[in-house]
């Protein structure tokens, strides 16, 4: 993800920075940070996944800046900064995502943006891994599986020029991010894409091209009705 950072303050441009950083490192998060203490210094507001903004800059507002941002990057995720609640209003008209008192900055910055990053996976459709510090975007439709192993990750495709990447991260991290767009963690070393899934049985689930991957007995009921309550309302059509 690319993320922006905008506040009059630098202390605070540093604080959230800082913050979100050793979260990132910490979860294996690819993010990449665009600091600023001077609205008028950023360029190529189509560039950004998530913002965080200060509403009130002195002379400039943030929700000004959000309005430019939002009509120039329709999909950008929000979450504004601020001192006092009563600037909250204002911002429906730009579809923030979410307000953060900066008191509270250390206690909810992580919870604020981890529901952010989820959101922007859900706006995108995207699965953005690092391999060798660099960023790859997977379309989640081309994802068949993901494997853990150990602290690897492995990456299967379907329709895809590859068939698989390798990469360090954490699977329950990505499970939290995955399953509102169809992924079901039938294992513990497992998460699929429900829609490849062609039979859910007791201890084993088939996917698309005759893989056979080992599914959880002890939850299999509730595997099970998780996926045909996802069967229900989310048909779409592979190609």
């Amino acid at each position: 993800m690319n993320l922006l950072i905008c506040d009059d303050e630098p202390a605070v441009v540093e604080q959230v920075s800082a913050l979100l950083r050793d979260h990132c490192e910490k979860s294996g998060i690819s993010a990449h940070f665009y600091p600023f203490s001077d609205p008028g210094a950023i360029k190529d507001l189509s560039s950004y996944d998530l913002a965080f903004l200060d509403i009130d800059m002195g002379d400039s507002s943030g929700i000004d800046l959000a309005r430019t941002l939002r009509r120039e990057n329709p999909g950008v995720v929000i979450i504004f900064l601020t001192n006092f609640i009563q600037y909250a209003p204002e911002g429906f008209e730009v579809q923030a995502f979410r307000y953060l008192l900066k008191r509270d900055m250390n206690e909810k910055l992580i919870p604020y943006f981890e529901a952010a990053s989820k959101e922007v996976v859900q706006r995108k459709g995207i699965l953005t891994i690092s391999v060798h510090s660099e960023p790859i975007d997977i379309p989640v439709n081309h994802i068949l599986y993901l494997e853990a192993n150990l602290r690897v990750i492995i990456v299967h495709l379907i329709h895809d020029e590859r068939t698989e990447y390798h990469f360090y991260g954490n699977l329950s991290d990505l499970s939290k991010k995955l399953e509102d767009l169809g992924f079901l963690r039938v294992q513990r070393s497992f998460l699929v894409n429900m829609e490849y899934i062609v039979q859910l049985q007791y201890e084993k689930v088939s996917l698309t091209g005759g893989i056979v991957l080992p599914s959880s007995a002890k939850n299999h009921k509730e595997l099970k009705q998780h996926y045909l309550l996802w069967r229900g309302k989310n048909r779409w059509a592979i190609s």
